[in-house]
């Protein structure tokens, strides 16, 4: 059995207000944490949609270049092929090189048409990263301001989670080392934190169940360290 003083079960409780009030500074700091993160999110994906869009168009750019050179060599062909049947002396190696200059504009005319597709495309494509850009640049200065604003709101919890610490730690230095251990053991089994609970009317208020008649007994007199059976929290009582 861990004797324990109304003092020293005061400096628990007084710990434990502090460690409350800390948790709820903390979910305010964490949730300001998200909110930025969120933020920041919204900016990389819409810089990886634009930077996406602008390989497409240094894509289809690049492609509109292989057809052009594609037309200037269809062209040079022709070109010879003209001179060639200038001077010619038969009829079917006329008729032969008039045949291979009507394949060679052909493939010009689908090479121009699929050009003009192209062409179509990376209109549409600048015009639409143009606007994506111009959207990327207000959002970018509304989420800044929205960063700096969330940042500013936050100062007040951060100084007040420093002077929280600062007491906290001032307390725990007048905290015995055996009960400063115990009290953290119990604080890291519990999912919200609190290690220290009240019992009023012999319930105790951390886990709400009816602590056994004896023990209530024990607790009123307050000289030893008293678990809660159910929720293993510290308890103390609260006569008020």
């Amino acid at each position: 059995m861990t004797t324990i003083t109304k003092e020293q079960m005061n400096t628990l409780v007084e710990l434990q207000k502090i460690e409350i009030e800390k948790l709820k500074v903390q979910r305010v700091l964490d949730a300001v944490a998200k909110k930025l993160t969120h933020l920041e999110a919204g900016l990389i994906q819409m810089t990886a949609d634009i930077g996406g869009q602008r390989e497409q168009l240094a894509e289809l750019k690049h492609r509109y270049r292989e057809f052009e050179d594609q037309v200037r060599e269809k062209e040079d062909l022709i070109r010879k092929i003209e001179e060639k049947r200038r001077a010619v002396k038969t009829n079917r190696e006329y008729q032969s090189l008039l045949k291979e200059e009507e394949q060679l504009k052909t493939r010009r005319s689908q090479i121009e048409d699929e050009m003009l597709v192209l062409m179509s495309g990376i209109e549409t494509t600048e015009k639409d990263l143009v606007e994506r850009e111009t959207e990327f640049a207000e959002k970018s200065r509304a989420i800044e301001a929205d960063k700096v604003s969330v940042k500013e709101n936050a100062l007040d919890s951060e100084e007040r989670f420093a002077t929280l610490k600062s007491q906290w730690d001032e307390v725990a230095r007048q905290t015995s080392p055996d009960l400063l251990k115990k009290f953290n053991q119990v604080k890291s089994r519990q999912n919200n934190g609190v290690a220290v609970a009240p019992v009023r009317h012999a319930v105790c208020y951390g886990c709400h169940m009816n602590i056994p008649p004896q023990m209530f007994n024990e607790l009123q007199r307050c000289d030893s360290l008293k678990l809660c059976p159910f929720c293993y929290r510290i308890l103390y009582w609260d006569k008020e």
